[in-house]
């Protein structure tokens, strides 16, 4: 298992907004949360921290907490900076979303 390489086991808040997106595409989470409140609320990116600090791993923390824009297998592209783009973007969701 390689929880230190190429940062896989870091928590980017990047995902976790991607993975409310998605909520909201299929009308599980209403249009106007305020997905960065609860990120922050959620995401434990501190303790992730912490734990690599523990371990000797300092070089494993990363300066930023978001992947950046994300290109999917059918060319589609999240980029965290804008979400409702995204969103807007996809022609399969929820009516009225």
């Amino acid at each position: 298992m390689k929880f230190w390489q190429n940062s896989d086991s870091y928590p980017y808040k990047s995902h976790d907004l991607w993975f409310l997106i998605e909520n909201i595409r299929w009308g599980y989470l209403n249009p106007n949360i305020d997905t960065k409140k609860l990120i922050d609320r959620v995401n434990r990116e501190d303790l992730w921290r912490e734990a690599a600090l523990a371990i000797g791993r300092a070089e494993a923390i990363l300066k930023t907490t978001s992947r950046g824009i994300e290109t999917f297998y059918d060319g589609v592209q999240f980029d965290p900076k804008n979400p409702s783009a995204y969103l807007n973007s996809l022609s399969i969701k929820k009516h009225g979303i």
